[in-house]
């Protein structure tokens, strides 16, 4: 049993207790109120309640000896009693006693070890094996009970792994001091995968990685900031990761790269012969003069447009639009890949496809003077919008002209075909506000990252003649599709949007674009359901997407489904099955979206270093007495700033602010308001 007596213990007893982890002897100076004060053998002076006692026997030393003698003293018993743990076997002992299930005091069981009487070295050592050990005996209430024989190989291999873990822990922080410090000379270590892929990890979840707890401690061990962005740095460092790489991608488990079976799939795509379409009841549509509109950097063309004089002053209009569906069938690796993108990424320094560029950029692509499969829209249209007869037809077209947005800006005068085209879109465009449309265009902001990490941004229009041409004419496709589905009763997605609420707090600005955006929010979002209900401002009575197949699943989905109504078949999918996809869609198209303006905005941030802004002007969306919320017009980006004192400025209004921060990489943006509006 144990020896420690509380009411026994007086000045010049030796025992002993546990500082940082390590048993040290002690020798009792003094005693009072439960408490005793006492020199250490490493020369400290300590104070301690009774219960930081780990043992104490009979030994007593002489106060009146002088300081120095009680530590020579002290550090004798405490080397006599380290040396005797080399002559204790505690797994002999442990299989004399294993079968038992009562416990034992330290100094019974130094009873089967030294022969009797005990020493105080002789109990006292045996107390710190049995306290150190970790496999054999546990304590339980001041005894030691020994571990069956089971839970003794269960506790070695926790062990095993503790120590493994602590050796990972031990080499992993040398190591990654090392990269820390950029020598030059980094250790090599077996487990360097294993580290950065747990530093990728921590580097984009945080607290939420597997191994956080692990990565934390390494950390500690190498005495650096557990931080995320401190785990982002080294990466960096280490040549894992760019100085701006797209942690967001890694966040949502999005790659340029494709599964294997999904490329597979895509190199035999490759080889079809596109020359036997033509035999397999599809109409050949190659003599039309079909062209694309794109911006200069496009590659994956999934939309043209073609126009030609019919008699009685007739035109007919076609939208043509790349036949995705003819080749990416349902469930297989390259529909699982695409169902899992949802939509290609579009991002400032990369492009991210939803199907492989040897597909969406090759045999898909209504490349120009290629034969390429399509679905074609075909309109009979009067000289004042009127669609006297449309039909939908699985179709071979033949693209003749690639042009630009600008080019057809600048033809479009002179270009009869061009002409006639947009003077339909603006009717139909007319014809829509006429039927409730809202209109609320904002300029769209394009960033773009050159190979040497130079930002360009540029602001577009999105009222040009040859913007509202070609939307115009694929939110017809989109209609007619949609109209084609309901009527015919085939489940299909839709995009519906309840009622645009007016704006009722009608604040004064002479700024439009305030105008535009506080109108926005009041729009309600369009949902993806498979009822056909109006979509209030595009002003239409049903709508869906199939005009870019193959950029958004959504749109390969109502594709099938359009080309099995118009073979006479029920369609690839049950309205359950495309109840539960407008589910998924919803979410992952949200998920693209936040991706797309988080990794603008931290672009745009980047911009903003690299010209060095200081100042420029904002447009006051919101103001509270503490905050204003701001739009930096050239640069379509938000952001709060505090209201100055004496603020004479109002929401609609325009001020000048100050850049006195930015972080991109946190998305911090601070700003103040240096000047209000003109007086």
């Amino acid at each position: 049993m144990s020896r420690i007596v509380g009411s026994e213990i007086a000045p010049g007893d030796v025992f002993e207790f546990y500082e940082s982890r390590e048993i040290l002897c002690g020798v009792v100076v003094a005693v009072k109120d439960g408490r005793l004060n006492a020199i250490s053998e490493t020369n400290r002076e300590v104070a301690l309640a009774l219960s930081r006692i780990v043992f104490r026997g009979k030994t007593r030393l002489d106060l009146g000896s002088g300081r120095d003698e009680l530590l020579q003293r002290l550090r004798a018993i405490s080397r006599e009693r380290k040396a005797m743990l080399e002559h204790i076997d505690l797994e002999e002992i442990w299989t004399l006693l294993e079968s038992e299930e009562n416990g034992y005091g330290a100094e019974e069981i130094a009873e089967f070890i030294f022969s009797t009487p005990l020493s105080d070295d002789q109990a006292a050592a045996v107390k710190r094996a049995l306290l150190s050990d970790k496999l054999y005996f546990q304590a339980k209430d001041a005894l030691f009970c020994p571990r069956s024989a089971e839970n003794v190989e269960t506790r070695r291999a926790e062990l095993e792994k503790e120590a493994e873990r602590e050796r990972r822990l031990s080499e992993g922080a040398k190591w990654l001091c090392a990269v820390n410090a950029r020598k030059q000379q980094v250790p090599r270590i077996d487990d360097r995968e294993e580290l950065i892929a747990a530093l990728r990890e921590y580097a984009v979840f945080g607290q939420e990685a597997r191994q956080s707890g692990f990565v934390r401690e390494l950390f500690r061990q190498a005495a650096l900031a557990a931080s995320q962005q401190a785990a982002f740095r080294l990466l960096v460092r280490l040549g894992v990761w760019r100085e701006n790489e797209n942690l967001l991608l890694h966040e949502h488990g999005i790659s340029a790269e494709f599964a294997e079976d999904a490329m597979e799939q895509a190199r035999e795509l490759a080889k079809y012969d596109i020359a036997e379409a033509a035999e397999n009841g599809r109409e050949d549509l190659t003599a039309l003069d079909v062209f694309t509109v794109d911006s200069a950097t496009t590659r994956d063309y999934d939309d043209a447009l073609s126009v030609r004089r019919l008699e009685g002053g007739l035109l007919e209009v076609g939208i043509h639009i790349a036949d995705a569906a003819e080749l990416v069938a349902p469930g297989t690796p390259l529909d699982r890949e695409a169902e899992t993108r949802a939509s290609s990424l579009y991002l400032p320094d990369e492009r991210i496809s939803m199907l492989p560029p040897l597909l969406s950029e090759g045999i898909l692509s209504l490349q120009e003077g290629r034969k390429r499969l399509a679905l074609s829209f075909l309109l009979t249209m009067d000289t004042e919008a009127n669609a006297l007869a449309s039909r939908i037809c699985p179709s071979l077209v033949t693209v003749h002209r690639r042009l630009t947005y600008d080019q057809v800006n600048e033809s479009i005068g002179t270009d009869s075909g061009l002409k006639a085209l947009y003077e339909l879109a603006a009717r139909l465009r007319q014809k829509r506000l006429d039927s409730g449309a809202v209109i609320l265009p904002i300029p769209e902001i394009q960033v773009n990252v050159n190979d040497a990490g130079m930002i360009q941004i540029t602001r577009y229009d999105k009222e040009t003649p040859s913007q509202i041409l070609v939307s115009e004419w694929m939110i017809q496709a989109n209609a007619i599709a949609a109209a084609h589905l309901a009527q015919n009763r085939i489940p299909s997605l839709y995009r519906n949007q309840a009622e645009c609420r007016p704006e009722t707090e009608c604040a004064k600005s002479e700024h439009e674009l305030f105008h535009i955006y506080r109108q926005r929010r009041l729009f309600s979002r369009a949902e993806l359901t498979t009822e056909a209900k109006p979509h209030c401002s595009l002003g239409i009575a049903q709508y869906t997407t199939v005009t870019s197949p193959i950029r958004r699943y959504l749109d390969l989905m109502v594709q099938r489904q359009l080309k099995d109504a118009l073979a006479g078949r029920t369609g690839t999918y049950s309205r359950e099955q495309l109840d539960e996809a407008a589910g998924r869609l919803s979410v992952a198209q949200s998920k693209v979206f936040t991706i797309q303006r988080k990794w603008t905005r931290y672009w745009i941030l980047k911009y903003i270093e690299q010209e060095d802004m200081e100042t420029t002007g904002a447009l006051v969306l919101d103001k509270n007495a503490r905050y204003a919320h701001l739009l930096i017009p050239e640069l379509l980006l938000e952001a709060n700033a505090p209201v100055p004192e004496n603020a004479k400025f109002a929401q609609g209004d325009k001020v000048k602010i100050r850049i006195e921060k930015t972080i991109p990489r946190e998305d911090v943006l601070k700003i103040q308001i240096v000047e209000g509006p003109p007086k």
